[in-house]
């Protein structure tokens, strides 16, 4: 009786433990590198990634779509690919899929909304910024397509130029109009639609191509819409000025772009967000010290905080703050295997605290080829490009998603890795057995803190010592000889 009420409390704590995975567990930072590089999962089947502290499930949810030779990936870091309820996610402009399902639920390839964004508030709702100057909405429920402004008198209209967004209250967006050398930034209210602000840069577009001006990286609203910042230049070392006194990253106020103050005085890539303190923030690469590797920068003030020197961040890499209602965190994908390959989310504050949504698996051999990872809105969910290391196909390349919200799988799934643990709960000890020579044990707490770590095993075997350890939920990284990672969950009596 004693024994099965302990399997009942063990089940219990379990199932606890994985309902409540919404995210990761937290701690410092983790350099995990991969010696091999998994096979692809089939289209809409999962792996785990147990590499890293929490595992990982990771979906692919697109394929290879013959009818227009191409495989369909999601839009970009900082272009929110979940509707407000995460219920639906889509495929650039092209179509919807179901959340759970993965199924597609509605074709847009013949909707003239390229290029589509989810509204922020209305999960039914899409907008379209056309370059000719239409402002749509459209309605999956009624499949209802509606213009409801046109702005005329430009060459093209873009809004970013592509990495722009709506505030997180679909009032305000910021577009940019080429006329000529020209480039107008122009204010538009969503509510009123109607344009409420236009200010003109007189030859700021340049001899730039119609789908980027020359002098300006790009131009965006604020969560808030209370700012808007625009990326003069994209540098990561040198201060340049290369219109008419204007460079970095520049902050004004939406409603008549008054000049407010330079944040930054030259730009790599960022997107805005809100610090863990409730202030807007600009997340971005690279600082005013060449060791300072991911800054946040105030909006309302001249003044910074350095979120991590870890020379893991010290290259290419995308950061994504779409997390809208998870605000205090920024996701930051590292492009290449030998930065570690890693997605994280980044805590905004001064603690260093970051979550690993495991490795992204991709070559990064190309700009198409760049995982560019998006938060979902809850930030429970990452969406992102991958080839699983198949660098030799220029064109293959497969949009994944990765949650820590372990739901669906049950208890065999830990054991994919052939790592096992017993006894679970544990009391006075922990057996460990893997079929390779385990190098170290690395013992971390709930919030992801490592409070013990033992090298040089080189057995396939181990006895951990559990006594000292207070009750409660641990988890142990298992690093063999050869620099594989292996993470198991374990309960303390």
């Amino acid at each position: 009786m004693k024994r099965l009420k302990a399997l009942l409390i063990l089940v219990f704590i379990l199932s606890t433990i994985v309902s409540f995975a919404q995210y990761p567990i937290q701690g410092e930072y983790q350099s995990i590198s991969l010696s091999t590089i998994p096979n692809s999962p089939s289209y809409q089947a999962s792996i785990i990634d147990n590499s890293v502290p929490s595992p990982i499930q990771m979906t692919r949810v697109s394929d290879y779509y013959a009818p227009s030779n191409w495989y369909p990936t999601h839009e970009y870091a900082k272009t929110q690919t979940w509707n407000a309820d995460q219920t639906l996610y889509k495929m650039r402009s092209n179509w919807v899929s179901d959340a759970t399902t993965h199924q597609i639920t509605h074709d847009l390839s013949n909707i003239d909304i390229y290029p589509a964004y989810w509204s922020n508030v209305n999960s039914d709702l899409i907008y379209s910024f056309n370059e000719n100057g239409q402002i749509k909405t459209y309605s999956l429920n009624s499949s209802t397509l509606t213009t409801v402004y046109t702005i005329s008198g430009y060459d093209i209209i873009k809004l970013g130029p592509g990495e722009g967004n709506i505030d997180k209250n679909d009032k305000y967006v910021a577009l940019v109009g080429k006329r000529n050398t020209d480039l107008d930034v122009i204010i538009f209210d969503l509510e009123l639609n109607q344009v409420i602000h236009t200010e003109i840069y007189a030859g700021a577009w340049g001899n730039g191509e119609d789908w980027a001006p020359q002098y300006i990286d790009w131009i965006s609203v604020s969560q808030s819409g209370d700012y808007v910042g625009i990326m003069w230049n994209h540098n990561t070392t040198n201060i340049v000025q290369p219109f008419n006194g204007h460079y970095g990253v520049e902050i004004y106020s939406t409603t008549d772009m008054s000049y407010l103050r330079r944040i930054v005085d030259y730009g790599n890539h960022g997107d805005f967000g809100y610090a863990q303190n409730g202030d807007e923030v600009f997340v971005q690469f690279w600082g005013p010290a060449l060791t300072d590797y991911v800054n946040m920068y105030y909006l309302d003030r001249t003044e910074s905080e350095t979120l991590t020197t870890h020379p893991d961040f010290n290259g290419a890499g995308h950061i994504s703050c779409r997390n809208i209602n998870r605000p205090g965190w920024a996701y930051v994908t590292q492009s290449s295997a030998d930065q570690s390959g890693q997605i994280i989310a980044l805590k905004l504050d001064t603690s260093g605290v970051v979550e690993h949504f495991g490795h992204h698996n991709s070559s990064s051999t190309s700009y198409n080829k760049d995982p560019m990872a998006v938060a979902s809105p809850n930030g429970d969910k990452v969406m992102y490009r991958s080839d699983f290391g198949d660098a030799s196909n220029t064109d293959l390349v497969y949009a994944f998603q990765n949650t820590a919200d372990l739901n669906s799988l049950n208890i065999t799934d830990y054991q994919i890795d052939n790592l096992s643990i017993h006894p679970n709960p544990a009391k006075e000890s922990l057996h460990i057995k893997i079929e390779k020579l385990i190098n170290t044990v690395y013992v971390y707490n709930s919030l992801g803190q490592k409070i013990n770590a033992i090298s040089n095993i080189n057995d396939s075997t181990y006895i951990l010592n559990t006594g000292d350890l207070n009750s409660g939920t641990y988890f142990i990284r298992v690093e063999t000889n050869d620099s594989e990672n292996h993470s198991k969950l374990f309960v303390k009596n």
